[in-house]
């Protein structure tokens, strides 16, 4: 039989000892109890045990314990093929984190829209390795490229606008590491999805950055989140539950968008500039990314098997409770006689 996790076995090593060593320490006590005491001081001292009771009882335990080990193995079935389509595209996702994210020109905020977008984008990937790096004032590696999706989806969770220890917009700066961290590998197209509002730009330069990428023949597409008109960015609520937003000199502040470094750092690399309205617009993103990359896609088969596991788990703990249910002590049924009827 194949099993999935075989290195559980090597835990007999220690359990058989040592259920040995109970045994024999259990006989060695019944012997010298039949050393010093009588059968009838036994009877008087103890209470009397079935040792056919005490045996199943014993047996069933270790049976279960057995039969809960193997199913810890992951005893396999009979192998299931399957078939993947690996694009081999490398994807590094490059998302502003800045406080202007928190702005409410799109519905519930900016970066809501953006974490269903990604979700969604991830979903549908299938073989493509994708990282993530998120930017402010500085930047910093949240994924490195995996093809883990789900635990992808659950850092998504976490990033937040304001996350970063330091505010602003440094894209270039975010650009340019997310090129160092995109590896070389000649079968594989190589791109970038920066996602920004694109406001309050500062350190490196994201035309120099978006040159840099161009000469690693790294396509990076941009996304524009936000509207032209701009939105409030709310900082919380008063006592009465009205929600205040962010000022500057005694004006309140309108983060609106600002697109046209993002057109550049796309046309430069040859890549392509979208503007998100809505989540469904990372669908369009998918779509077009996928015809404007040269990829040989690859068929990679998978070989699976049954896991058959659940019926020894299930058994081995029924058995584990019917054990207990078993008393090792003789049932002694008192002497009942019959009256004798007068003649």
């Amino acid at each position: 039989m194949r099993y999935g996790n075989p290195e559980v076995f090597w835990l007999l090593f220690i359990l058989v000892p040592v259920a040995v060593y109970f045994v024999y320490r259990l006989v060695m006590i019944f012997i010298n109890l039949r050393k010093f005491l009588d059968k009838k001081t036994t009877e008087k001292v103890l209470y009397p045990v079935s040792y056919a009771q005490a045996g199943v009882k014993y047996f069933l335990i270790v049976l279960s314990l057995l039969l809960i080990l193997i199913a810890a193995a992951r005893p396999l079935g009979k192998p299931i093929e399957e078939e993947q389509e690996l694009s081999g595209i490398d994807i590094m996702m490059v998302l502003d984190v800045s406080y202007s994210m928190f702005a409410v020109d799109l519905q519930p905020n900016r970066m809501e829209v953006v974490r269903q977008g990604v979700r969604d984008f991830i979903a549908s990937l299938s073989g493509d390795r994708v990282g993530m790096i998120v930017f402010a004032g500085v930047d910093f590696v949240q994924c490195p490229l995996t093809t883990d999706y789900e635990a992808l989806d659950l850092i998504m969770d976490g990033i937040t606008p304001g996350m970063m220890p330091k505010e602003g917009t440094a894209m270039g700066l975010a650009i340019k590491d997310a090129v160092d961290r995109i590896e070389e590998k000649a079968e594989k197209s190589r791109i970038m999805i920066l996602i920004t509002d694109g406001e309050s730009l500062e350190g490196m330069s994201p035309i120099d950055a978006a040159k840099l990428a161009k000469e690693k023949d790294i396509r990076i597409y941009t996304i524009g989140v936000g509207t032209e008109a701009g939105g409030r960015i709310p900082e919380g609520k008063d006592m009465f539950g009205r929600t205040y937003y962010k000022t500057y000199n005694n004006e309140i502040v309108v983060s609106r968008l600002d697109d046209s470094v993002l057109k550049q750092v796309a046309g430069i690399t040859g890549g392509k500039y979208y503007r998100v309205t809505d989540p469904g617009a990372f669908a369009d993103i998918n779509r077009d990314i996928r015809q404007m990359e040269d990829n040989k896609t690859k068929v990679k088969k998978n070989t699976m098997y049954e896991e058959n596991y659940t019926a020894f788990l299930y058994w081995g703990i029924l058995l584990f409770i019917l054990s207990h249910l078993i008393p090792v002590r003789r049932i002694v049924l008192p002497d009942f006689k019959l009256p004798k009827l007068k003649k």
